[in-house]
Parts: structure tokens; C-alpha cells; sequence
């Protein structure tokens, strides 16, 4: 039998958790207190069944928690998951994907694993997307990543994409509670996806609970694509008592993202990418090398080799400040010994 090429595998090392983990985006700001918290088990009884179908409790809590209209939450098992179902819709609807670049690498990877073969729109000066070029090219979905990453700016012409774009927009909002809460409310569009997560603000990054938000005939569809049962009891019961407990948590620790990355950012000495968002993206002469120096001083952060607009990055989390303090001595350091 012949198998098919496997060139769009994610391949992910595991850096276990001795060195800090700068690599994930996770929000590494929220207490233990929050998680102590939130992380109530459910009842014993209901780990022997399987959850309700589609989790429709958890969705119909994610849709009273941020007014959002009813059938139109889908849970996902994170947000990858989430882009899974969208590019699925896009597959069976026989359409082509462009992707906004430079931009989150599993879109691309997830794309192609569901048969689709993504064309990149890159972005333009100041980080400008050219809606004119997407509307008229042959794609009749595309990607958006808003805050992007890795370039953490807030795409400003989304809007305008939504409502010029005749077919599917894929707009990933990982990141979107850094920047504040979604305004306007592009689902209301009829042809956006929102892709949303509880891996990030809400640093439940191990439950692996996304969601997305649609028009309720796409999300109908999206459901219809869906796993029948996506994510675990614990996991749902776990998100449930962060939506009712946790709010203050996460708002506190979006402030202190935002004072850590008012405090760092300056003292980069290398061009770079800042914005409302909890990482930061640096140019450097050459990424693979200053990664390993972070790593042996004890640092995971991201290369970014290849993309456009960052032939040759690193991105890392921003962590509090005592974390930050030893972080840019040793990234000086390794760029102090790149420039040598």
C-alpha cells in the first residue's frame, strides 16, 4: 500500500518542565490561587458516561457568559481543533484557502492535513493587509490571525474583510482577550468563523477547550463536522467554574502582561514585534543559534526561520518580571555573542 506523503506533520520536542517555557504563549501570570479555584473535579459518577453530545451544556454557558446568540458555540478540543472544522468546511465546500502570512504555523499544517493546499497573502507595509488582493484573488476562504501571530499587531482591516469577503473567513482570536473583548462581532457578518480559545488568557492550556462562534447556519455545519464528544466531563466542568469564578483572574493578569511588556519591550536592543499580546517577537542575525543559547541558560522560546516578514526571529512569553529580569540578561548575552 502506498501512503501519502507526510510533509505536513507537526513535529513538537517535549521540553519537559525543568527550563521556563517560553515557547507555548501560555499565560503564565495567573495565580495558583485561580487554579485551586477552578480546578473542581466533577461528580464521580460522571467520569463512567460519556459527556452530552457535542458538550452543548458547556456551549450553551460560553453563549450566556459573552451574549452571544444561541446554537452559534461550538466547543472544540482547543483551538486547533476549531481550525480543523472551519478548513474542514472550507474542504467540503470545494474552496481554496488563502492564509494571511506571516501567521500561526498549524494553520498552514492543519490546512493541509485536511486536503487543502493554502496560498500565503502576505501582509504589506506596516503590516497592512491588502483586502483589495483577497477579495479579488481565486481563494474563497481565508485565514486571519487577529492579534496575529507572531507579529502581534491587531489586523485593523478585518472588518472590512469580513464584510467585502464573498466566502468563508477563518479569524483566529487566540489572543483576542489581550487586546480586550471582541467589538465589533464579526459572526454577525454570516460568513466569519471565529476561532477562540481557553488556552491562553484564560491559561487552561492543559484542558484543551476551544470554541467557535458562528452564524448558527455555519455553525450547524461546523457541528455536523464536529467529534461527537470533544472534550472530557473534567475538562468541561473545569472551564464552567473559570467562566463563574475566574473572570477577575484573568483580567488581573491581562494587566500585568501589559506592565511586564511595557517594562521589556525598551530594553530590547534588536528590531521587533510588540503589541497586545503576551509574547514578543525579536529580530535577530540568526535565530537557531540564539535559541540554543537560551536554551542552555535555561530558556524555550520559539525560531521563527522561513517566515516573511521574519526571515530570521525568535519569539518568547512574556513571564513576571523576577523570570524577565534573568530572561534578558541571558538574551543579551546571546546577542551580544551573535554580534562577535
Amino acid at each position: 500500500m502506498r501512503l501519502p506523503s507526510l510533509d505536513f506533520a507537526y513535529d513538537e520536542p517535549d521540553v519537559g518542565y525543568a527550563k521556563y517555557r517560553l515557547h507555548f504563549n501560555e499565560n503564565l501570570f495567573l495565580p495558583d490561587e485561580y487554579y485551586r479555584e477552578v480546578a473542581a473535579a466533577a461528580e464521580p459518577w460522571e467520569l463512567r458516561y460519556y459527556t452530552d453530545p457535542l458538550n452543548r451544556r458547556l456551549a450553551s454557558v460560553i453563549e450566556r457568559y459573552f451574549s452571544l446568540p444561541e446554537g452559534s458555540v461550538v466547543v472544540t478540543a482547543g483551538a486547533d481543533d476549531g481550525l480543523r472544522l472551519a478548513m474542514s468546511l472550507a474542504l467540503h465546500g470545494g474552496w481554496g484557502l488563502a492564509v494571511v502570512e506571516p501567521t500561526y504555523g498549524m494553520a498552514r499544517v492543519v490546512a493541509r492535513q485536511v486536503g487543502l493546499r493554502p496560498v500565503a497573502v502576505p501582509l504589506g507595509a506596516g503590516l497592512s493587509l491588502d483586502v483589495d488582493a483577497v477579495v479579488k484573488s481565486s481563494a474563497s476562504a481565508v485565514y486571519v490571525c487577529s492579534p496575529n501571530n507572531p507579529t502581534a499587531h491587531v489586523v485593523k482591516e478585518l472588518e472590512e474583510l469580513a464584510a467585502r469577503f464573498q466566502g468563508l473567513v477563518i479569524y483566529d482570536a487566540a489572543y483576542a482577550e489581550f487586546a480586550g473583548y471582541w467589538a465589533p462581532k464579526l459572526y454577525e457578518y454570516g460568513n466569519v468563523v471565529e476561532v477562540r480559545t481557553f488556552s491562553k488568557a484564560w491559561g487552561l492550556a492543559g484542558l484543551r477547550v476551544g470554541y467557535v462562534v458562528a452564524d448558527k447556519r455555519i455553525a450547524d455545519v461546523l457541528r455536523s463536522l464536529s467529534l461527537p464528544h470533544p472534550i472530557s466531563a473534567l475538562s468541561a466542568k473545569v472551564v464552567e467554574r473559570a467562566l463563574e469564578r475566574g473572570r477577575r483572574y484573568v483580567e488581573q493578569s491581562v494587566a500585568q502582561v501589559t506592565e511586564v511588556r511595557e517594562a521589556v519591550a525598551p530594553r530590547i536592543r534588536a528590531e521587533k514585534y510588540v503589541g497586545p499580546v503576551n509574547f514578543i517577537t525579536v529580530h535577530v542575525a540568526n535565530a537557531e543559534e540564539v535559541a540554543s543559547a537560551l536554551d542552555a541558560a535555561g530558556f524555550v522560546v520559539r525560531t521563527l526561520g522561513g517566515k516573511p516578514l521574519c526571515r530570521s526571529c525568535i519569539r518568547f512569553t512574556l513571564a513576571p518580571m523576577p523570570v524577565m529580569e534573568k530572561f534578558l540578561k541571558a538574551l543579551e548575552e546571546a546577542l551580544n555573542t551573535g554580534r562577535q
